[in-house]
C-alpha cells in the first residue's frame, strides 16, 4: 500500500493550538513516548494532540477540524520504538500510522474495510506491527498498511479489546458478553477461552498482559479481575468501576482508572489502596516510568501525576 499524504486525505496537520473558540471535549485515549519524549492524546471529537513530555508544549494537531462525532474509537498509540504514532480517524482512512522522522504517512485501515468502527488496536513490542478490532473483526497490519491476516469471530457479540502476549506468539480479545479468547497468532487456533460475568447487558470488557504469566481484565462499572493465563478464568475478582488500565513493567503494581479514583492493585489482584482526584470522567490511566501516571483531567487536558500521591506534576493543554 502506498503511503497516504495528509495533503491527500482532508487531514489537516497543524502546529499550533486548535482554532480560536473551538469547544474542547474530554480526553479518551493517551499515548506515551519515553524514547521520543512525547505525549499523544485523543478526543472524543476525532482530534489527536502531541505535546512534549518535559515542557507539555504542543507540537502537532492532527484531525484539527474532524467530525464531532465519530464512527472509530477516539484512540492514539505510539509505536514501542516511539517512531510511529498511529491513530483513528474518519473519512477514506480509519487508521493512520504516522512516520515521525520522515513525517510520512500510511493508510493501516481504509474505509472499505470498516463495517463496523475500529474498537482497539495495539502496537507490538517487538516489531512495528498492530492488532486491529473492527466489529468482529481482527486485522494484523504493519505499519506500511500490508494487511497480514484477517481473522473474524464466529460471535454475535462485539470485540472491545485487544492484546498482544508479551511474545507476539498469541493475542488475547476481549468482547462485550465478557467472553475472554486467547489465540496463537501464525496459526489463528482458539488456545483457550472463558466467560466473565458482565450481567444481563454488553459491557466494555479491557484486557492487558502485564508479563509473560500474568493476565488482568476489567468489566466497566463491575470489576477487575486476574485470570490464569493457561485457562482465563479468573483466579481473583474485586469489585471495581474501572474503565482503563495501567502498570508498571519492572515492578508489581497495576493501575485502573476508577472515576473519580486511581486504584492500586497487586498483581496478585489485591486491592491495596486509592487515590482520589477531581475528574470523574471516562479517563485513559498510562505508565509514565519513574513512578509517575497520566491520566485525563476535567478541562480538556491531560495531567501527569506522581503515582504514589496523585499530586499533579505537568499538565498538557490543548
Amino acid at each position: 500500500m502506498k503511503p497516504f499524504m495528509f495533503a491527500a486525505a482532508a487531514l489537516v496537520l497543524v502546529s499550533a493550538h486548535l482554532a480560536a473558540g473551538e469547544p474542547q471535549q474530554e480526553v479518551l485515549s493517551v499515548g506515551f513516548s519515553k524514547e521520543k519524549g512525547l505525549v499523544a492524546g485523543a478526543y472524543r471529537g476525532g482530534q489527536v494532540i502531541v505535546w512534549d513530555f518535559e515542557t507539555g508544549r504542543v507540537k502537532n494537531v492532527y484531525n484539527a477540524s474532524g467530525p464531532k462525532n465519530t464512527l472509530n474509537q477516539p484512540l492514539a498509540h505510539f509505536s514501542a520504538n516511539g517512531r510511529r504514532l498511529a491513530f483513528t480517524q474518519e473519512g477514506d482512512a480509519g487508521l493512520i500510522s504516522y512516520d515521525l522522522a520522515a513525517g510520512a504517512s500510511s493508510v493501516l485501515v481504509p474505509r472499505r474495510l470498516l463495517v463496523k468502527g475500529i474498537s482497539a488496536f495495539t502496537w507490538s513490542q517487538l516489531v512495528d506491527t498492530l492488532l486491529v478490532a473492527v466489529g468482529r473483526d481482527i486485522f494484523m497490519v504493519d505499519a506500511q498498511g500490508r494487511v497480514k491476516w484477517q481473522h473474524r469471530l464466529e460471535t454475535r457479540a462485539l470485540i472491545t479489546d485487544v492484546a498482544w502476549h508479551p511474545t507476539d506468539q498469541y493475542y488475547t480479545v476481549a468482547t462485550d458478553d465478557g467472553v475472554i479468547s486467547t489465540w496463537e497468532t501464525i496459526s489463528g487456533r482458539v488456545i483457550s477461552s472463558s466467560k466473565l460475568d458482565v450481567g444481563s447487558h454488553s459491557a466494555a470488557v479491557k484486557v492487558g498482559w502485564t508479563s509473560e504469566d500474568t493476565l488482568i481484565a476489567t468489566v466497566q462499572g463491575a470489576s477487575f479481575s486476574v485470570l490464569d493465563p493457561e485457562t482465563l478464568k479468573p483466579k481473583k475478582t474485586t469489585a471495581c468501576n474501572c474503565i482503563s488500565l495501567a502498570w508498571n513493567p519492572g515492578g508489581k503494581e497495576i493501575y485502573a482508572w476508577a472515576a473519580p479514583n486511581i486504584a492500586f492493585f497487586s498483581e496478585g489482584g489485591q486491592k491495596i489502596r486509592e487515590i482520589r482526584t477531581p475528574y470523574d470522567g471516562q479517563g485513559p490511566i498510562v505508565w509514565a516510568g519513574d513512578g509517575r501516571l497520566l491520566t485525563a483531567f476535567s478541562d480538556s487536558s491531560v495531567v501527569l501525576r506522581d503515582s504514589r500521591s496523585g499530586k499533579i506534576l505537568r499538565t498538557y493543554a490543548p
